[in-house]
């Protein structure tokens, strides 16, 4: 394992690299968040499939150590862009070959939209719980809640659901809502399991690492505070209203009790895509962080699709 610093767009940016040697297929992986650096838990990941693969990870602007070395960045999303176009073509000349990208939550943004505006850089791509529209993502979070409280006879949820609807006219979005409002919505969303995201999973594993030092689990803690630009970007993603052809292989990879980003949302945009090859993945019992819950099936998935790509 090599852990360095690259000078991309101007910013020195932390890396850390697994190499399993020039003949295996090289996989960079774009973290969620926004401002949720993943490389830590990389020596987990390179567990499980390093073997297989060259693993980079890189903690983006605003995130992680990179954030570390310069404080004070708050980034944009057009920034973010930018960086992984210079850092895919990097490794594509190091390596002298076409790499996989995988995205993650967040990094799924920016990652499948390189990944559709260049393919001759990319072998395939892994969306590892896709954003696919975050304008409706309330919504299905919600109709999600009230199909669990009706199942149980919830009547104290179902009403106070119904109410945050008629608040904001059926779309939960949270900009129509007050804090107390807020707060009891993402009190139903925990209390049914339905959106908690993969902060708690980071801060459990994060400590684990052989390389963590204590201010990476602040840094971790005090992230989305730098991250507001991304943040407000990221609620405007849709998907379907962009170009829905890609000229490489896609893989689609979710648990099926994921809706943080719902994988109802993921396997409809499966089946609507046009690419050479599109393969959608259903983690069974998977939440959010099937990369971990369900790590031994998740992690074959992946490996299955990168052979499966050789063909392409």
């Amino acid at each position: 394992m090599k852990e360095y610093y690259l000078t991309f767009g101007g910013l020195e940016q932390y890396f850390m690299e697994y190499e399993a040697g020039n003949d295996k297929p090289v996989l960079l992986y774009v973290h969620g968040g926004p401002g949720r650096a993943e490389s830590l838990i990389g020596w987990e990941i390179d567990g499980r499939i390093g073997k297989d693969v060259n693993l980079v990870f890189y903690d983006q602007r605003g995130a992680g150590r990179t954030y570390y070395k310069n404080a004070g960045e708050m980034p944009t999303y057009e920034q973010v862009y930018s960086d992984l176009c210079e850092i895919v073509k990097y490794f594509r000349q190091k390596y002298k070959k076409k790499i996989f990208i995988m995205g993650h939550g967040w990094g799924t943004v920016p990652a499948i939209r390189y990944v559709r505006e260049n393919p001759d850089m990319v072998a395939g791509y892994i969306g590892y719980a896709q954003c696919v529209d975050y304008t409706s993502v309330g919504k299905v979070r919600c109709d999600r809640v009230l199909e669990l409280a009706r199942a149980c006879n919830a009547k104290g949820d179902i009403k106070a659901v119904e109410k945050l609807s008629e608040k904001t006219g059926g779309t939960f979005h949270r900009d129509m809502l007050r804090k107390g409002e807020i707060t009891k919505l993402n009190k139903l969303l925990t209390k049914y399991n339905v959106a908690y995201g993969t902060d708690r999973v980071l801060m459990k594993k994060i400590p684990a690492s052989p390389t963590y030092m204590m201010f990476d689990l602040k840094i971790l803690i005090n992230c989305p505070k730098i991250n507001v630009k991304l943040s407000e970007y990221y609620k405007h993603v849709n998907l379907y209203e962009e170009s829905m052809e890609y000229k490489v292989p896609l893989m689609f990879i979710s648990g099926d009790w994921d809706y943080q980003d719902p994988y109802t949302m993921v396997k409809d945009y499966a089946s609507k895509v046009k690419a050479p090859m599109v393969e959608m993945k259903l983690v069974e019992d998977g939440t959010a962080s099937a990369m971990f819950d369900k790590s031994v099936e998740f992690w074959a998935s992946v490996k299955d699709y990168i052979v499966k790509c050789a063909n392409f």
